[in-house]
């Protein structure tokens, strides 16, 4: 079955929301908002405070975004056993709740011409399996795949219109999520689309030296249909890895940065692109390369992506032969 969200990228630009991490940090929780008094496990709060993140994400469509990301960045076995709930049950229950609150809220916004879209997020386990590190590296494929199947199975059921990897720093630990995937596709009896976005340094390389041509690569090789670059760094140092994904691939580009690097100032991380600045950059991402689907990680509010809808609304896109 075709799937509307990827008919929509290849027609108009798409908007993902914002951080959802830098959006609870506002809402000044206290300790026993989260489970167990655990303070900081944000995917606890689609149990113990879905309020909190049901207004996160309308916060967003009301902006003017196409997609909300569940909270489930952290939501897979290994990541939710160090709070001591890394069984099947807990990984399902979590996974499952945040599906079903994400496609509430973007029922609630979806009209027949402007759908809104769920996109599974799924974030790195810990692990780094291409490394020789017997602690981060031990670890093997087939377990990881499981991992991953094992989280994406309830996003898919929740009703999630699409998979994203994100924030991706091993090569290797993508293919298994690809892997893992595509095992929970089989068993469910249906596909959804595949984004895996990876993360670049300052030096425009991965943390375990990887380069965007190699990553492209890679990426296009496991047959994921949208590939592009989340976190890590602003717009601005984004800026020579998009233009090389969009000339060299021709699967749609995702580009999903941080409101720029982090400041530290009296011991917060301040992020400093202002919401007009952030919006220009992807404005120019759009017109000049050709991206396909933008947003906001760390540091980016409503304001943020509010600017990047009205700055697109004025923007006419550049073309890119897709295939």
């Amino acid at each position: 079955m075709a799937s509307r969200y990827l008919e929509e990228v290849r027609h108009r630009v798409v908007v993902f929301d914002g951080a959802m991490g830098t959006n609870i940090q506002a809402r000044k929780l206290k300790k026993q908002d989260f489970l167990d008094g655990k303070e900081g496990w944000n995917e606890s709060l689609v149990l113990t405070r879905p309020d909190v993140i049901a207004n996160i994400h309308e916060s967003f469509l009301a902006a003017g975004c196409d997609v909300l990301e569940t909270n489930t960045f952290g939501a897979n076995r290994l990541k939710l056993g160090e709070y001591g709930h890394g069984t099947a049950d807990d990984v399902r229950r979590i996974n499952l709740a945040a599906a079903q609150l994400a496609r509430h809220c973007a029922d609630k916004f979806a009209a027949p011409d402007r759908p809104r879209f769920v996109a599974g997020a799924v974030g790195p386990t810990g692990m780094l399996p291409s490394t020789d590190d017997p602690e981060l590296g031990g670890i093997s494929f087939d377990q990881l795949a499981d991992i991953f199947a094992e989280q994406a199975q309830p996003l898919v059921e929740g009703g999630c219109d699409l998979l994203l990897i994100e924030t991706s720093q091993d090569m290797l630990e993508v293919k298994a999520a690809v892997a893992g995937f595509r095992q929970c596709f089989r068993a469910v009896g249906r596909s959804l689309p595949i984004q895996a976005q990876v993360t670049l340094d300052v030096t425009q390389r991965m943390l375990l030296g990887t380069d965007i041509g190699a990553a492209m690569t890679t990426l296009e090789a496991l047959r994921v249909d949208v590939i592009g670059l989340n976190c890590s760094t602003g717009p601005r140092e984004m800026r020579d890895p998009v233009r090389f994904l969009c000339e060299h691939s021709r699967r749609p580009v995702s580009v999903i940065p941080n409101a720029g690097i982090p400041e530290n100032r009296d011991g917060q991380a301040v992020y400093p692109e202002t919401p007009a600045d952030f919006a220009r950059h992807l404005g120019e991402f759009v017109a000049e390369f050709g991206v396909n689907v933008v947003g906001g990680c760390c540091g980016t509010t409503p304001e943020h992506l509010r600017a990047v809808v009205e700055v697109l609304a004025r923007v006419r896109p550049k073309k890119r032969e897709l295939a």
